[in-house]
């Protein structure tokens, strides 16, 4: 009993100290991308993101983007009505060519989860937990979880 209560204690005071302040920079803007400038979602900084473009991402934290075999406008709404499928992702944000969500876990434990739908027939992919340093593959497996749904017509 005494180990069961000390077990709750620990997660309830590490979670109570997790930070889940809305990151700076979210969305699309304009970043070198090798030789060229071009639109692209933000870096990945930490070990709890991934990103899909590969100009700005290591090897680690690098996920392949979504390919587009139809056109971008049918995609992005493959895309929006998994989202909107999914329990525990709420769209937060989106635009013509852009689409950001929420995922809540327990309550506390938030991913962002961004898509940019550009001009080259790919959807490029970012996801970060915030607050926390790992993210024991979470925002990896949300992402890979889309893109299954997607190329299933999972929707």
């Amino acid at each position: 009993m005494k180990n069961l209560l000390l077990i709750l204690l620990t997660a309830t005071l590490v979670t109570s100290c997790i930070d889940t302040t809305e990151p700076m920079g979210l969305g699309i803007s304009v970043k070198k991308l090798g030789k060229v400038s071009g639109f692209a979602l933000k870096e990945c900084y930490e070990k709890n993101c991934v990103n899909s473009q590969r100009e700005i991402t290591d090897e680690k934290q690098f996920i392949e983007p979504i390919k587009i075999v139809a056109t971008k406008d049918i995609a992005y709404e493959k895309i929006m009505k998994i989202i909107l499928k999914e329990e525990g992702i709420n769209i937060a944000n989106s635009t013509s060519n852009y689409i950001r969500a929420k995922q809540v876990l327990y309550g506390k434990l938030v991913t962002d989860i961004e898509f940019f739908f550009g001009q080259n027939k790919k959807v490029q992919m970012r996801a970060e937990m915030r607050g926390v340093p790992y993210d024991l593959g979470n925002s990896r497996r949300v992402l890979e979880s889309i893109r299954f749904k997607f190329h299933q017509n999972d929707y």
